[in-house]
């Protein structure tokens, strides 16, 4: 009998994605020394490769509803890691300026997000309780983290070793894994009837409920609001003297840390209350913020230590915060995803996140420029951190809009 490799896919395609976190370091070194980008620019392309993850409900769409040689997951899967990989090989070859990079990273992004879609949908489809769904969610997350973990010390020295422009090379490479087992995998061709439109938007607005709105709406405003930009990245390298060693450590802290919170959510916080969760994490997010403040004021000669070690219990502090604040969200997204349009529903949701990270890329790169932040000029880029950090309150009204509920005990679907 042919081994199925199908259970595979789902901690597989994340574990590649997380892995693509290789080409971190590289990336900020190449948009600031080979390409001589400035930060708001750096911002801006962070919102123009959010773009394709911001129509992820047309790959849904055609996935769920236009299968592909009777096939509705393994030919979108494949094409997605031949995309991923062309944008890569792209900066590493013909890229050498604003324009040709964000043409890069709109065609890698598209295939990243295309995988998302297809492997979301499969999640959805047997998140059918919300104890699986838990359960899934946290694996798609860990394996993500693991995989970024894995490559995270390595993104600082490879740049170093060998050049930003090679380790693109490399990580065009994985894509084309994903490619691979979308080949191998098993599935069955598809039932469903020919294409409806009607059908399907029906199924759209039976599963719209006012919980729904109003968490999308919380968690749009929470991502929209707006970011330093590239602009602490920076002054990092400028000011302080961080090389790509040293961001590759940060990287390997981050992530490490990453699947700390993601345990802690599993173990700890499934009872809780979204009211009360989202409003500590709120809170817990404005204090922990505060430390980045402190590598621009100089708060680490008043303790004694370096700004790397400074940076480094900041980081360890402060990243698992950002897996706690995401996890429970994405859960309640797949329990509300009908059957039949289970990827349409779930890439509608995830692209009201996204898109509300490109206005905080936006948003980032309207502040560096209206403080006239930029390489050689940091005098006002502390503002611009205040502004972000104490933006995070602006969802705080919604909160008493969430459902009353508690990840592990609510039955939405």
């Amino acid at each position: 009998m042919k081994p199925d490799y199908t259970r595979l896919l789902i901690p597989f395609v994340y574990f590649i994605a997380g892995a693509t976190g290789i080409a971190s370091v590289a990336t900020t070194f190449y948009y600031k020394d080979d390409l001589s980008l400035s930060p708001a620019q750096v911002s801006l392309l962070g919102s123009i490769a959010i773009i394709p993850w911001s129509i992820k409900p047309l790959y849904g769409f055609f996935s769920d509803r236009k299968p592909m040689w009777g096939y509705r997951r393994k030919p979108y899967l494949f094409l997605a890691g031949v995309m991923g990989a062309a944008g890569y090989f792209s900066m590493a070859t013909w890229v050498n300026s604003f324009l040709t990079v964000a043409i890069a990273l709109l065609l890698s992004a598209l295939g990243f997000a295309l995988a998302d879609v297809i492997v979301d949908g499969i999640v959805a489809e047997k998140s059918r309780n919300q104890e699986v769904a838990g359960k899934l969610q946290s694996i798609c997350r860990a394996s993500i983290m693991v995989g970024a973990l894995l490559v995270a010390y390595l993104s600082g020295i490879l740049v170093e070793a060998i050049g930003a422009r090679n380790v693109f090379f490399i990580t065009g490479a994985l894509p084309l894994l994903t490619s691979t087992l979308a080949l191998i995998i098993t599935e069955e061709k598809s039932t469903f009837a020919a294409f409806s439109f009607r059908e399907t938007w029906q199924k759209l607005k039976a599963s719209i409920s006012a919980d729904l709105l109003f968490a999308v709406a919380f968690v749009f405003i929470w991502r929209a609001t707006p970011s330093s930009g590239g602009g602490l990245s920076y002054y990092m390298i400028d000011e302080l003297q961080f090389d790509p060693e040293f961001f590759g450590r940060l990287a390997l802290i981050s992530h490490g840390m990453s699947i700390v919170g993601v345990l802690i959510f599993r173990k700890f916080l499934l009872s809780i209350p979204l009211r009360k969760l989202f409003f500590w994490i709120i809170i817990a997010s404005v204090l922990l913020s505060l430390p980045t403040i402190g590598l621009v004021y100089g708060w680490y000669e008043y303790l004694g230590v370096s700004p790397q070690l400074f940076s480094m219990a900041d980081t360890f502090i402060s990243a698992p915060l950002s897996e706690i604040a995401f996890l429970p969200l994405l859960v309640l997204a797949a329990r509300l995803c009908p059957e039949g349009i289970e990827a349409t529903m779930f890439a509608i949701l995830a692209s009201v996140m996204n898109i509300g990270l490109a206005v905080s890329d936006m948003g980032g790169a309207y502040l560096l420029n209206y403080f006239d932040v930029h390489q050689g000029n940091y005098m006002h880029l502390d503002k611009v951190l205040w502004i972000a950090i104490l933006s995070s309150f602006l969802p705080m009204p919604l909160i008493m809009k969430l459902p009353e509920t508690n990840v592990a005990a609510a039955d939405i679907a």
